[in-house]
């Protein structure tokens, strides 16, 4: 026998925003976010530099260079700032940027020294400790940040040019274009 669920559509929203999941509601954000970073039209910043340093170095653990572009090579923290400046409302980015703060403050208190004054094999011990908690219903700042965070670096990755066009092989206008083709009507030869 079917049963019918309730659902809250402001729950529902609330809790796609909270995941991340209303970026791919959004059609076009990501490539006209990476549009805006490639015409260097760069009106606003959300991050300070050291904050732009510690994404980067976050960027670099999830998503490493490889005999393919690392996550940093492809320009996603700069991308992350201008999501966070043009499309996180005023109090979603000082969350945001709070829960990264976490991050930080997570890594001083367990390995004695900020994320960026971190040796890398104790940077991918902090990172690994978020990762494995991040499956947890309770999620401390931290942990919520480098989810936040981590959704971020992935989605922008992938929605990169070089990941698309180099890596993933997306042809963008699939077939060819001939302007020029003579069009007879049905039944001429």
């Amino acid at each position: 026998m079917p049963t019918t669920t309730n659902m809250d559509r402001r729950a529902a929203i609330q809790t796609l925003l909270q995941g991340g999941l209303a970026f791919s509601l959004m059609p076009g954000f990501a490539e006209t976010a990476w549009s805006t970073i490639a015409a260097g039209d760069r009106p606003t910043r959300a991050l300070s530099s050291d904050q732009t340093q510690v994404i980067a170095l976050i960027a670099e653990i999830i998503l490493p260079r490889s005999d393919t572009p690392g996550a940093t090579d492809v320009g996603v923290p700069a991308w992350i700032d201008l999501v966070l400046a043009e499309y996180f409302s005023g109090p979603r980015r000082a969350d945001f940027l709070a829960d990264l703060s976490a991050i930080d403050q997570l890594a001083l208190s367990t390995s004695g020294a900020s994320l960026i004054g971190l040796k890398h094999h104790d940077l991918v011990k902090v990172i690994d400790s978020l990762d494995a908690a991040c499956g947890s219903k309770d999620l401390t700042a931290a942990q919520r940040g480098y989810v936040q965070l981590k959704e971020l670096i992935i989605y922008g990755y992938f929605t990169s040019k070089p990941v698309q066009q180099d890596l993933l092989k997306v042809v963008i206008v699939p077939g060819r274009f001939d302007g020029d083709v003579l069009i007879k009507p049905a039944g001429t030869a």
